[in-house]
Parts: C-alpha cells; structure tokens; sequence
C-alpha cells in the first residue's frame, strides 16, 4: 500500500515530466520480465483458448478479460500501474468489422476482403458503435471501473491507431496498393475510421473515472488531464514520404484532442520519427526497443531518444536493459522529461 504522502510526491514528479522540469534523475520503473510465455485466452464458455479461434462479443468473459481477480501493485518504483485488460485486445479492429481471433499467443484480426470503394462509401461510424462490440468494451470498462473504486486508475482501452486499423481492414498488401492505386478512397475511409476513434476516446471518457483529477497511461505515466494513448506500428510498411502524405493529418487531429497524448513507437519503426516531431501539440513518445528482433542498435537508438529530447518531446522508454546499459542511458540523456521501464535482461 502507497502512503497518500509518498503517491502525491509521484504524481508531483510526473507532473515535471510533462513540464520538462529540470531534475536530477528520471522516472524509473523495473516491471516484468522480458521473457514472454503464451497465456491461454478464456471464454464465457469456461474453454481457454490456446490455438487461434474466431471469437464474438458474446464470448467475452468480462471478468477474466479484466483480470477481476487478480491484485495488482499501485506504483513500481516512479511509475504507476493502471488497471487495463491482462489479455490481449483487439477492440478497433472489431468495430470495423475485421473477423477477431484469439489464442494463447494473442487476439488478431483478418482482414474483412471488402472492396476499398464500397467500404469508403458504405462504412457508417453510427453502426459500429451500436454494434454488440462496442457493448462489450462498454462493460469491460464499466467493470474496470468498479474493481478501481477510488484507489486505482483506469487506462484507456487499446485502440492502436488509424494507419493500424486500416492494415488490419484492408490487409497490409490492399493498402500498400490503395496508396497507387486509389488515394482518395482511402483518405476517405481513413477520415471516417479518425471520426470513428475519436468517438470511441469520448465514449471511453464518460465511463472512466478520473484519478487524481487526471488520467494514467498504458505506458504508466500520470498526466493531469485527459491523455490520449496511440500508436502507428503499421507505418513500419512505408516511406517517410508515403506516411506523411497519406497518415499524419489522421494521426495529428486525433492528437490534437487531448492536452496531453503518448505516441508508441518501435526502435525498428524510427524511420518516420522525424514526420511525428512534426506534431507540434505532440507531448510524448514511447518507444519499445525490441531487442527480441536482433537488430537493436545501441548508439543509434540513443541518438534518436536524443532527437527526441532536442525537440522539447518527452520520452519514455520501454524494454530490455542490463543494469550497465541502464546507466548509460541515465547518464547520456537529459533526465527532464524522461522516463525508463526496463526488463531485466
């Protein structure tokens, strides 16, 4: 149990993180292991899922999916851990009609093999949020909310990000080609997939309670107003050049909602960095060094964490560190605005 002293004297650091305050040391947590191990997925029907099956709403367990019965620590070291779901999640992807399947090695989409000009044109923001998916992710929430009380925060549901939606939609192949072949058909759906995202934060926001007055991210961080998570993994398919001209508007206007936003990144995604920074009302970035991939380049992912920083953008980073690597990044980067949650290595 955090003393009501000791937790106002984190929020008060986490608070200078968003400020940039000058400080003497970063925010640092060490959670987890980096060894990951498959976790069959449960249903309503008692089952666990362990090789991939196609799942429905009416499959849901709300109560395990939301890890009801499990305790979980407030604060490790400077960083706060808020309730969210401890299975995997796949909740935009299903509102866009994408087939969900899940397994002991995750929840996935499908693609939904629908024509690009028919989907722009027919897809309606009004029917996805009255469909039964969105009266699941009601309740996970709703029961989110009552396992916190008072005592915990709630994170915002995992809802990826525009470029991701569509990749799961289309399929990565059709809308690596919609960029040729049809640009303003899918600009099209992209705006009424933005429309869709930012209706399911404001959804999610009624149902949330504030914690501290503010909110917590999945990347553990404490903001004191409305914070936005998001993320672009699938821009990893595309050119600096080709993101920026067919994503970032999308990526920006959900942004620009909220005063506070976390952008995921991965260390092999960097390449579109430069295109993010552009963002001016950008307030944070994460990046997962993904170590687990082989080709983790120490210097250079320091070198962009630097960027970062030299554009007045917070930073937190996330992933496997030994305790010598650990100190060099402490002591190569500027503490202010700062944050590390590391896996032993």
């Amino acid at each position: 149990m955090v003393s009501s002293q000791s937790l106002r004297q984190v929020i008060k650091r986490h608070e200078s993180f968003w400020d940039l305050s000058p400080v003497k040391k970063p925010l640092l947590g060490r959670i987890g292991t980096s060894r990951w191990k498959p976790a069959p997925y449960p249903i309503k029907s008692g089952r666990v899922l362990v090789e991939p099956c196609r799942i429905s709403p009416e499959d849901i367990d709300v109560e395990k999916l939301t890890g009801a019965e499990r305790q979980k620590k407030l604060v490790v070291g400077d960083l706060i851990l808020p309730l969210g779901c401890v299975y995997p999640e796949a909740w935009m992807e299903a509102l866009i009609g994408c087939p969900i399947y899940a397994s002991a090695y995750g929840c996935v989409a499908k693609s939904t093999n629908i024509n690009l000009v028919e989907a722009s044109a027919t897809f309606s923001v009004k029917h996805a949020l009255k469909s039964d998916w969105a009266e699941v992710m009601d309740q996970v929430l709703l029961k989110q909310k009552e396992l916190a009380k008072e005592n915990s925060p709630v994170r915002q549901l995992h809802q990826r990000g525009i470029i991701d939606m569509l990749a799961a939609f289309l399929g990565v192949e059709k809308l690596c080609l919609a960029i040729y072949d049809n640009p303003a058909e899918l600009n099209r759906l992209a705006e009424k997939f933005t429309d869709l995202y930012i209706a399911v934060i404001q959804r999610g926001l009624q149902i949330r309670p504030r914690w501290q007055a503010g909110y917590v991210s999945d990347h553990n961080i404490y903001a004191p107003a409305i914070l936005i998570d998001y993320q672009l993994d699938a821009s990893s398919h595309f050119s600096r050049q080709m993101y920026e001209e067919h994503f970032l508007k999308h990526d920006s206007r959900i942004l620009s909602m909220s005063p506070f936003q976390v952008v995921h990144m991965h260390a092999c995604g960097l390449h579109v960095l430069d295109s993010i920074l552009k963002i001016e009302q950008l307030r944070a970035i994460e990046i997962h060094m993904d170590r687990e991939t082989g080709v983790w380049e120490k210097n250079k992912f320091l070198e962009y964490c630097k960027k970062i920083q030299e554009h007045s953008k917070c930073l937190i980073i996330k992933g496997e560190l030994t305790e010598e690597e650990l100190q060099e990044f402490i002591s190569t980067l500027s503490p202010r605005g700062l944050a590390i949650c590391y896996q032993t290595a």
